[in-house]
């Protein structure tokens, strides 16, 4: 990732700010309708850890500005004005004196004065060669840019996390729309039961089964309207958004497409130059290179120019112009060894971080493959899971018509009602892995923020 400047940088937070107060505006009016991909950049948008992020970046940026500072002049005033009293023995010169006279001061030494001074003075100082301050500052663009890539993995770990709470809603909704169907048939099997046994062709045993069937199904539903306000309440959790904001999901688990999957070869190869916590890890190598670089740069010497210029005399009617300009050059000769020790430690600090990334590399390819194996995986467990819920129905339906023909009891269409629950909870729950698997593989490429 290239620098950017920092009025750039300046310019794309406060129309980044203006953009999600000017939506945030429209979501008290209006709400939000989201889809997965919606979810997932809403959320690493507005995730408090990529705020604080943002600030770290800021905060990068001011110390370029600052490090950009030891290249430039420096230019101080001074006015001064007062009085001072000397002692004449700390002169360390001796007056002579005639013989046979007085001493012009006692040899012991006396206090003369006050003296009063005025000064009117300015000094600018202009480093020509410091190697050290330039390797400070290019370490300082280095942390910058690690700074953004931080916030840019935190956003993707944020984008992930509502997705996946989205994915909660998706599969809480449907599993309460499921119980809603299965108390359907069990009303109705229960209406059957209790008109076959006024009829006088079945027995007490079939409604009571019938009514136990609707009293599971009825706690089943109940559980899962409460998992889905969990899920919900999550949602708006990750998102940032109170129980005012209206929030409409576009997105039906039921309609869950089966898309292709990646080659994992090129999936793998796409996760090395994406991944958000890789691309920081490398950043914060190069800051660990400058930090090197700079610290070694101290060993060379440091050539600057300074200028004072001013007027000097007792007070600010009788001045004169006094100057002096001088060229330094500072070479370090002896530090007690500290500089080969911050040398030592920045060495570690560099291996400490190659480790970290040969790990990181073997983790991103380990999570990819992972979640192509997941993906594939559900994939095919969604056809076997829409031919048991067909199958499943089936068996419902015809044994209702055996039931109303009198040729079976209820007993068979409680099984085949609890076989049908069965079957839709599994079905709910394969799309569900469908869509967390293509979650998990956007979060192993780093490419959650593209979702769709």
């Amino acid at each position: 990732m290239t620098y950017v400047g920092r009025w750039s940088v300046r310019t794309v937070a406060v129309l980044g700010l203006a953009a999600g107060t000017a939506v945030a505006a429209r979501a008290q009016e209006s709400g939000y309708r989201l889809t997965l991909g919606d979810a997932a950049r809403l959320g690493a948008e507005r995730s408090a850890t990529v705020q604080q992020a943002r600030s770290r970046v800021e905060a990068a940026e001011a110390r370029i500005r600052e490090r950009t500072g030891d290249l430039l002049p420096t230019l101080d005033a001074d006015v001064l004005r007062g009085a001072r009293t000397f002692n004449t023995a700390s002169f360390g010169l001796d007056f002579p004196t005639a013989p046979g006279q007085e001493p012009f001061f006692d040899p012991a030494g006396e206090v003369v004065g006050p003296v009063r001074s005025a000064d009117v003075r300015a000094r600018v100082e202009m480093p020509l060669l410091d190697l050290a301050a330039l390797g400070r500052r290019k370490g300082a663009q280095a942390g910058a840019v690690a700074a953004e890539e931080e916030m840019a993995a935190l956003k993707e770990v944020a984008g992930a996390a509502a997705a996946r709470a989205y994915v909660g809603v998706l599969r809480g909704r449907a599993e309460v729309d499921a119980r809603e169907q299965d108390l359907a048939l069990g009303n109705e099997l229960l209406g059957v039961a209790r008109d076959q046994l006024e009829a006088g062709v079945a027995v007490a045993l079939d409604v009571t089964r019938a009514e136990a069937q609707v009293a599971t199904v009825r706690a089943q539903l109940l559980a899962a309207r409460h998992r889905a306000q969990v899920a919900e309440l999550a949602l708006r959790r990750t998102l940032r958004l109170g129980d005012d904001v209206p929030l409409e999901l576009a997105d039906d688990l039921g309609e869950t497409t089966v898309g292709d999957v990646p080659d994992e070869g090129v999936a793998v190869s796409a996760a090395m130059g994406q991944r958000g916590d890789l691309r920081t890890a490398e950043a914060y190598r190069s800051v660990a290179e400058e930090s090197l670089a700079t610290v070694k740069a101290g060993r060379l010497p440091k050539l600057t120019v300074g200028l004072d210029d001013g007027y000097y005399g007792k007070g600010f009617g009788g001045m004169l112009n006094t100057y002096s300009w001088t060229f330094r050059l500072s070479l370090p000769v002896f530090d007690g060894f500290q500089r080969s020790a911050q040398i030592q430690e920045e060495q570690a600090r560099a291996r400490e971080l190659d480790y970290r990334i040969e790990d990181l590399q073997a983790d991103v390819e380990f999570q990819v493959r992972q979640a192509i194996l997941n993906l594939n995986s559900a994939q095919e467990q969604v056809s076997a899971a829409d031919e048991r819920l067909r199958l499943a129905e089936l068996e419902v339906a015809q044994e209702e018509d055996r039931l109303r023909a009198g040729v079976a009891g209820t007993a068979d269409l409680v099984r085949a009602a609890l076989r049908l629950n069965e079957a839709r909870t599994a079905h709910l729950d394969t799309r569900a892995a469908v869509l967390s698997a293509r979650v998990a593989l956007s979060a192993a490429t780093g490419t959650v923020t593209e979702l769709r």
